[in-house]
Formats: structure tokens, C-alpha cells, sequence
């Protein structure tokens, strides 16, 4: 099983003490069952800019050059178009673009926000924090 880490996921482990429960889980995933989107790449790099913290830009960069990053390409518009006309016309973009790449590569997303991603019928949502 392969998983996609969403931005609220990854925040945590660039925090300075991240959740014990949550590495412990990572530990547990073989690195190639490990993927971030790119969407989640763009949040978080677009984060450390705004905060003009060139540690946090370094910090983001090296963790995301340790995690497959699974694009936005063709499968995931196609899923992008169906989830937003039937599941999330009123979602965030980058939520249900996030949710698409999931489908579309048949990944499991983790993440805090798991009533956000409720809506979608066929996505499998775990959080390796609260459970």
C-alpha cells in the first residue's frame, strides 16, 4: 500500500518536535510507498517564502527531495473533473486536486484534515496523529 502525504501531514514533520505517533507510522513505510503531491510541494515552498525564512526553505526542500512526488498530470485532471462536478463543486482547488492525484494513483491520503477530505466516496483518508 503507497501512501500520499498531504501539506497538513508534512507541516508536522518539519516541526520541531513533530508527533512521536506520527513518525513512529512513517517509520513503518517503505520510502518508495511514500509520496507527497505536487500540489503539496507548491504549499509548502510558497509558505516558506511568505515567511521569508531561508532555514525553513532549506528544511522544506530536503524533505521533499526525500519522498516521491507524484504529479498533476493527465489521470489526475480527468479525476479532478469528476470530483468536482460530483463531490466538490464548493472545495478548495487545491484539496480536491490533492484528492485527484489520491484517486488517480490509488494512494491513500494522510492527513490531519480528514472531515475536509470526507466528502470524496472513493478516497481512502488516514491520520497518523489523532488516529
Amino acid at each position: 500500500m503507497s501512501y500520499l502525504l498531504d501539506t497538513s501531514t508534512l507541516v508536522e514533520v518539519l516541526r520541531a518536535s513533530p508527533s512521536p505517533k506520527l513518525v513512529r507510522r512513517l517509520s513503518t513505510v517503505p520510502s518508495r510507498e511514500r509520496y507527497t503531491s505536487v500540489i503539496t510541494v507548491s504549499q509548502l515552498l510558497l509558505s516558506a517564502r511568505r515567511q521569508d525564512d531561508a532555514r525553513l526553505m532549506q528544511e522544506v526542500v530536503r524533505l521533499v527531495s526525500s519522498i516521491r512526488v507524484a504529479p498533476y498530470d493527465l489521470a489526475a485532471a480527468q479525476a479532478f473533473a469528476k470530483l468536482r462536478v460530483k463531490e466538490a463543486a464548493q472545495a478548495e482547488t487545491d484539496d480536491v486536486m490533492i484528492a485527484a492525484i489520491a484517486v488517480s494513483r490509488d494512494l491513500v491520503l494522510v492527513t490531519r484534515r480528514k472531515l475536509d477530505f470526507a466528502r470524496y466516496p472513493r478516497l481512502r483518508v488516514e491520520d497518523w496523529i489523532a488516529g
